[in-house]
Parts: C-alpha cells; structure tokens; sequence
C-alpha cells in the first residue's frame, strides 16, 4: 500500500535565519513557493522546498518547474 494522499504528501520550507533553523509545510506547491519567496525577501537563507517525494529544489527552480506544467527545462 501507498502513502500517496496521506498528510506525509506535503511540500516542507526550510530556512537558515538569525535565530536558528525554521520549517513549515504546505499541501500545494504554489503555497509552498509563495512562502520561501517571502522567506528571501525577509532576509532568510537557505531557503529549500522539498516536494512529497523527496526532491529539493530551490524556490526560483521550483517556480519554473510549475510554469512548464510540472515539467524541468530540457
């Protein structure tokens, strides 16, 4: 059996900032970049997105994975 659709399916934002480590998750990968894009601007680093099977990505890499439909440039 799949854990697929269960609360494990969530994309995870970390973050490096003065006061130590932080981590949130969100359920939608739109969400999820919306919070790490902020999380830069505030002056965060490290930020990451890890997708539900385990990928990290970068936020600004992850925004273009989602405007080509899911899909990583050639």
């Amino acid at each position: 059996m799949t854990s697929a659709g269960t609360q494990t399916s969530q994309y995870v934002i970390t973050a490096r900032g003065q006061k130590g480590d932080i981590r949130q998750t969100r359920a939608r990968a739109a969400s999820a970049v919306v919070l790490a894009r902020t999380w830069i601007s505030a002056g965060y680093e490290a930020v990451q997105i890890t997708d539900p099977l385990g990928h990290v990505l970068s936020p600004e890499r992850y925004r273009i994975r989602i405007l080509n439909g899911g899909r990583f440039f050639r």
